[in-house]
């Protein structure tokens, strides 16, 4: 009995739904093949839905962190699919000295992500972002930009970055072939998500 108790709270909310669905759909079962008067036809299984739908609402729920140039820089919850506009406008929307072009805002936003919005000042009169380049939106020649990037790592970078959909944490770029602690140390400092 210890073991099956310890089975059960190792599961995920989901899991737990799940076996306890499947134990109530054998029980119903059981108890119309046994009653005589088919009294299990009466049991309610209504809250099982409930409970699924509950689970399916939570899993639906991410955090991204918005910093940078918002009113309110912080942590904020918003549900699977929504996009960097819906994050920043949580935020309080974007300063007066914020400059809007450094953030995608239709891109979707991940989970665990990091939404940076930079100020005007960091941008040259060329306008392009004179200190950072975003992870999630650079070309294979911003990225060929950073010292020791060449094409091969800049085109390993993209299928990366396409592999997980985008970078929440630029310590996810180790995770590039090629780019080991000295690159990483080099090239962080001129990157932003």
């Amino acid at each position: 009995m210890q073991k099956i108790v310890k089975w059960l709270s190792d599961l995920s909310t989901s899991q737990r739904v799940v076996v306890g669905s499947l134990a109530l759909l054998v029980l119903y079962l059981l108890g119309t093949s046994f009653s005589t008067e088919n009294q299990a036809n009466k049991l309610d299984l209504s809250y099982v839905g409930s409970i699924a739908s509950e689970s399916e609402q939570v899993r639906a729920e991410i955090y991204v962190h918005v910093a940078g140039e918002v009113e309110k820089p912080g942590l904020y919850s918003l549900s699977v699919g929504s996009r960097v506009e819906d994050a920043i406008e949580l935020a309080g929307g974007m300063t007066r000295s914020a400059f809007e072009q450094s953030v995608n805002l239709a891109r979707m936003v991940s989970d665990g992500e990091q939404i940076v919005v930079l100020d005007k000042s960091q941008v040259s009169a060329a306008g392009a972002a004179s200190e950072f380049i975003s992870l999630n939106n650079a070309t294979m020649e911003q990225l060929e930009s950073l010292p020791g990037v060449g094409p091969s790592l800049a085109s390993r970078i993209i299928d990366h970055r396409t592999a997980i959909g985008s970078f929440s944490d630029l310590s996810q770029l180790r995770d590039v072939s090629g780019i080991g602690e000295k690159l990483y140390a080099k090239i962080s400092t001129r990157l932003t998500l």
